[in-house]
């Protein structure tokens, strides 16, 4: 019992994360122009939510499942949930990661369009896994 209400915890803090990643997001696109944050904030908020999954089919986390990469992640969620539909999104966001966080070859700034179409997708995602997924209990 006492490793259910541990995992309960570190889910509720992933959560909890992800929500936040999640809305800052948001709050960002609207409210500034720091379009590679949105990009990056969105990734994180889908890994955080995937992590969140793993965690429930598992009971932790991996050394391997300690990746960036949305696509790998989602193949792994696959006992629990069936993400194939998001592939794209999945793609997408986790391409904008790496130029999102770290130089290279220059600079490039993500538009707001990019920044719009990685946050309408990690909504997309999770909006999905949430309707599939009762987090309820680990708010409590």
């Amino acid at each position: 019992m006492e490793n259910k209400i541990k995992n309960k915890k570190i889910i509720f803090g992933w959560l909890q994360k992800a929500e936040d990643d999640l809305n800052f997001a948001k709050r960002t696109l609207k409210e500034t122009d720091f379009y590679d944050h949105v990009c990056y904030l969105a990734q994180q908020a889908v890994e955080k939510y995937l992590k969140v999954v793993i965690i429930i089919q598992t009971g932790r986390l991996t050394k391997k499942e300690k990746t960036h990469n949305l696509l790998y992640l989602s193949k792994i969620c696959r006992k629990t949930i069936n993400l194939v539909e998001f592939r794209e999104d999945l793609r997408i966001l986790t391409e904008a990661y790496i130029p999102a966080r770290y130089p290279s070859n220059g600079y490039e700034k993500a538009s707001k369009e990019d920044a719009k179409k990685c946050l309408e997708g990690a909504v997309r995602v999770i909006d999905f896994i949430k309707n599939k997924i009762d987090f309820s209990i680990y708010y409590k």
